[in-house]
């Protein structure tokens, strides 16, 4: 695959590469196989979220999808450990395992958040 070229450009020739049908992508994404051909035709832009998921069927990287200037921007814009954590979870194979790592980010969100928005109790004698 070309850096060059445009993302639907690189999505499509990694679902082909990969043997992944039309169906068996929609299906992944959640959307129809009418859609995914959109994806890959650069009428529809397909959210960064589904990228981890279109990566992981091709078995690439989303840092392949991406392209050079992709990863670029995504470094600059997220950060190296959200690139880490995007690597690490196109390494997991297991729907069931994703799922479970998805969750537990959430939950760790939810409780990261309430503990910084928990007023801070006054000290004692004040």
């Amino acid at each position: 695959m070309r850096n060059a070229e445009p993302i639907h450009h690189r999505l499509k020739q990694a679902r082909l590469d990969a043997g992944v049908t039309l169906a068996q992508m929609g299906v992944a994404l959640g959307v129809s196989p009418q859609q995914v051909l959109k994806y890959e035709r650069g009428q529809n832009r397909l959210c960064a979220d589904r990228l981890p998921v279109w990566a992981a069927l091709c078995n690439t990287s989303v840092e392949g999808l991406l392209g050079q200037a992709g990863r670029h921007a995504l470094t600059h814009l997220a950060g190296h450990g959200v690139m880490s954590l995007v690597q690490a979870f196109t390494a997991i194979g297991d729907p069931s395992v994703r799922q479970a790592l998805i969750e537990t980010a959430r939950a760790l969100a939810l409780a990261d958040r309430q503990r910084r928005e928990k007023p801070a109790l006054p000290l004692a004698g004040n």
